[in-house]
């Protein structure tokens, strides 16, 4: 279960999924499910475009929804 999904208001449907993380062992792994999830998703194509992003730091948040909406 993903922290956050951002549906941005485009033309296009477009999702982040936004998951933020401390320390967590199992990081990597859940960081990998999330990007073959992300992948196999979009490749089906019919519930619009998907980024995943990941913040290690609560900083990070507001540079990645920054890069988000440019």
């Amino acid at each position: 279960m993903p922290d956050f999904i951002i549906r941005l208001n485009t033309d296009t449907q477009r999702y982040f999924i936004l998951e933020t993380k401390g320390y967590d062992p199992l990081k990597e792994v859940k960081e990998a499910a999330a990007k073959r999830w992300k992948n196999a998703v979009n490749a089906d194509g019919k519930f619009g475009s998907w980024e995943f992003k990941m913040a290690e730091h609560p900083t990070a948040v507001s540079k990645i929804l920054s890069a988000i909406l440019e």
